[in-house]
């Protein structure tokens, strides 16, 4: 006979989900190969975005993000052709991607722009042959984690559904400038 209590219930859901969360696979932050690689990375993504590489990588940063980001921007083949432009002239780094002769390059800048304000990643080959975001492009959301520090949240001073990190009545305040959201304090 079965012994069907409350604690042998809940153990076999404990041991149910635990075996199911072990399976589950997040993309985790991965170590930069290169750190100098990485604070291009970041700089760039700054020039893209508008927003401040201090706010982009702070120095306090138990997230990790920018090397999540980063991780998944090295996986594109035209990766390597994009930090070339950075490292040959990273003042006009952004410029020289946005306005590349050649789609591959283009289009991972644009990637690149979106899964900072997103939290999501775009193949750049799908930005490449659509005419419109809108229209319904495929993504990816890279991690629970991308998709909650998404910069679109900040900048719209809201929160994604089921996460803040917002003071309760926050709405009824006027909204702050969004300077205050994406240039660093004191810089």
């Amino acid at each position: 006979m079965i012994d069907f209590t409350r604690r042998n219930v809940l153990g076999v859901a404990a041991g149910t989900m635990a075996s199911a969360i072990s399976v589950a696979q997040f993309a985790e932050p991965a170590a930069a190969d290169d750190t100098a690689d990485l604070d291009l990375f970041v700089k760039l993504s700054s020039a893209l975005t508008g927003i401040d590489a201090l706010l982009l990588a702070p120095s306090r940063d138990p997230l990790q993000i920018k090397q999540v980001y980063f991780k998944q921007a090295r996986s594109d083949p035209a990766f390597e052709s994009l930090m070339q432009i950075v490292r040959a002239n990273p003042a006009d780094a952004a410029g020289n991607i946005m306005n590349n002769k050649d789609p591959k390059i283009k289009f991972l800048g644009r990637s690149i722009i979106l899964v900072w304000y997103l939290g999501a990643w775009y193949q750049p080959s799908a930005l490449a042959q659509t005419p419109s975001p809108a229209s319904g492009l495929p993504f990816k959301v890279i991690s629970p984690t991308a998709y909650t520090q998404a910069w679109a949240w900040r900048v719209a001073q809201a929160h994604p559904m089921g996460y803040s990190e917002l003071r309760f009545g926050y709405w009824s305040d006027d909204p702050l400038p969004v300077d205050d959201f994406v240039k660093a304090k004191g810089a």
